[in-house]
């Protein structure tokens, strides 16, 4: 195993949640949304894990998520509400953060 690959674990392995968990919860909670909000809270999700600092916390403004995401502010907002409302992730002052398992 190569010195990226040990890092790469041991990053994820620090990590305070387990990305299988939310992504689980989260198809879970928007099953009963439509087809689309259900595909966009499930991307907004990997995104988050992909950029979320090793505490579980995003430093990223809405703008930038949509920008990146290509998604709608509108439909962005609704799937941060859902995911708050569940208390998968939390705001605060312009950060995303991620409860803690």
């Amino acid at each position: 195993m190569n010195v990226k690959a040990v890092e790469n674990n041991a990053s994820h392995s620090a990590r305070p949640f387990s990305e299988e968990k939310i992504l689980k919860e989260c198809r879970h909670y928007f099953s009963s949304e439509t087809a689309r909000t259900a595909e966009i809270a499930e991307r907004f999700m990997e995104y988050f894990i992909r950029n979320a600092s090793s505490e579980g916390v995003l430093f990223k403004t809405i703008k930038e998520i949509t920008h990146d995401l290509n998604i709608s502010h509108q439909t962005l907002t609704k799937v941060l509400k859902r995911l708050e409302e569940e208390e998968i992730i939390y705001r605060r002052n312009g950060i995303i953060g991620l409860w803690q398992e």
